[in-house]
């Protein structure tokens, strides 16, 4: 089957999902917490601060945030915003999905020919547990991780080691969720050593170059830090590709010289920065980990996650299960161990952090659609019809709803949408009608703060914003609120009933306590209200 058959495919299955995206966010898009923390990073570069400067100097008011976020991300934007900003939000979550349905298609293709790669984009474009990352609005960095991911993949199934170690290096350097399927891809391609030693060196040859071209480019080109790409990463990658080059070119041994060089390379890693080998979150103060990483829904391992959402449960993780399963019955060769080696190692994420859901899911679907055409196709075209039907994750997701039950699920819709009203620019236009100023708000209205509004933010939800979380969380359940924001010369205090947060604090005692008895102490002023959102002028 040709290119240009293959590109008219993905083209009319994107074009079906763009018709539909669009018209269901013809009157706007709403940006989440991390889209919207996203759009004051871009504009914060269009208004001509340094690429390689990275903080955040309104948030965690007056002392700036250093962000961990990459500017590959804000780079691609930058330009669509030259546009216009509603041009980039449509934009760039949709030119993203056109991207991922193409890989998709590639990879069924080389699994089961030509029925795959149109059953895959049917499975696509049913999966509703993608939706969220490719729909108008998300300007974050996952849709892009997803789509240099299943690049990654695409390379090993087609055996390409130049396309596998450039989005290796590109998607550690958008963000380190990536890191263990980046790892998985570096094992996979290690085989390589065994039986095609020219494509081993090609990768790692092409893994050490593009290691270090994009330290030259990033934020924390000179230091190992962590959480993000940096001098850390950068040096690990480098040795590692080298090393691969070097063995490539050994007669005997090579995969027992290739475990040898994993050794080194934790070594290396060790002196380095060895903080780094306990993880990302490395050195992340004990209190910060109960008030903040133990709340992040998507976070949660599956068997927690479940007790808050049976229904996305059961349409995610359970048809990742599924899916995995179903490759069993694709037909054998590299390509489908390679689909599910990367599939099963989502899948493990995912149950521990569901945040890895949509990855196992990507992984999975052109395994799952190479099964049915292969199992379903010889019986006639409509049982592969009735298996695609009965195999997409809207169908799971259906019957996830029917067993938790519509007055449930309704609940859980109503109370996003008030959690999302917390920090919209309805609510922002409380703080534009008065003076620009220092605002103590809960967590997750620290973005919205900085993009909405022309006022700074104690708090917004970043593991680097230690010191502004735990101020945030003293000043609305502690005994010392007053020293906190007289210390931070904070001006306006911004509390949301629907969030979270309130009901958080609220168990705690302190400010919240008693605003939500309807007492208000003498040095807060009632400055405005908005639906949930409440706001208060610290008398000075």
């Amino acid at each position: 089957m040709g290119n240009r058959s293959q590109i008219g495919m993905v083209a009319a299955a994107w074009a079906v999902f763009v018709l539909c995206a669009v018209w269901l966010t013809r009157g706007g898009v709403a940006l989440d917490t991390d889209s919207t923390m996203r759009l004051a990073q871009v504009r914060d570069l269009l208004a001509g601060q340094n690429w390689f400067d990275t903080v955040q100097h309104r948030m965690n008011t007056p002392y700036g945030l250093g962000m961990h976020w990459s500017r590959l991300v804000d780079g691609p934007l930058a330009l669509l915003m030259l546009v216009s900003e509603q041009f980039a939000f449509t934009a760039w979550p949709l030119l993203l999905l056109g991207c991922v349905l193409l890989l998709l298609a590639r990879i069924a293709f080389a699994l089961g020919g030509r029925a795959a790669m149109i059953t895959v984009l049917l499975l696509a474009l049913l999966c509703t547990e993608i939706y969220g990352a490719f729909s108008p609005g998300n300007i974050d960095h996952h849709g892009l991780q997803l789509a240099l991911m299943l690049a990654v993949l695409l390379g090993l199934v087609e055996q390409r080691p130049v396309l596998t170690a450039a989005a290796v290096t590109l998607g550690l350097g958008v963000g380190l969720e990536s890191l263990p399927y980046g790892l998985a891809a570096i094992a996979v391609a290690a085989l390589w050593l065994r039986d095609d030693t020219r494509r081993a060196r090609i990768f790692g040859l092409t893994l050490t170059g593009l290691a270090l071209a994009l330290l030259a480019v990033s934020a924390y080109r000179a230091a190992p830090v962590c959480d993000s790409y940096s001098l850390f990463h950068a040096a690990l990658l480098a040795a590692g590709g080298a090393g691969i080059a070097v063995i490539s070119q050994m007669t005997h041994h090579r995969l027992a010289a290739f475990a040898v060089l994993a050794a080194l390379l934790v070594a290396l890693a060790a002196l380095l920065n060895p903080v780094c080998l306990a993880g990302p979150y490395a050195g992340m103060d004990a209190r910060l980990r109960m008030l903040f990483l133990a709340r992040i829904n998507e976070a949660l391992p599956v068997w927690r996650f479940f007790h808050l959402a049976p229904s996305q449960t059961i349409g995610g993780y359970l048809y990742a299960v599924f899916a995995l399963a179903m490759c069993a019955f694709a037909p054998p060769g590299r390509a489908r161990n390679c689909v599910m080696a990367f599939a099963a190692t989502a899948l493990a994420v995912a149950t521990l952090q569901y945040r890895g859901v949509s990855f196992a899911i990507l992984f999975a679907l052109p395994g799952l659609a190479a099964a049915l055409t292969r199992v379903a196709l010889p019986r006639g075209i409509v049982w592969l019809a009735a298996s695609i039907l009965l195999g997409n994750s809207g169908i799971f997701t259906v019957a996830g709803a029917i067993l938790e039950g519509p007055e449930r699920v309704d609940g859980r819709v109503k109370a996003f949408h008030r959690q999302q009203a917390c920090g919209s620019p309805a609510a922002m236009a409380l703080l534009n009608a008065l003076p620009p100023g220092r605002v103590a708000g809960f967590v997750d209205q620290g973005p919205a703060i900085m993009s909405y509004t022309g006022d700074t933010a104690i708090a917004g939800p970043y593991h680097r914003n230690q010191a502004g979380i735990l101020d945030t969380y003293d000043i609305f359940t502690g005994q010392n609120a007053q020293a906190i924001l007289k210390r931070r010369g904070i001006d306006y205090l911004m509390t949301c009933r629907a969030a979270p947060d309130w009901e958080f604090y609220r168990a705690r005692g302190g400010l919240v306590a008693q605003l939500a008895a309807g007492q208000v102490p003498a040095w807060l002023i009632p400055a405005g209200k908005q639906g949930d959102v409440e706001l208060y002028r610290i008398a000075r």
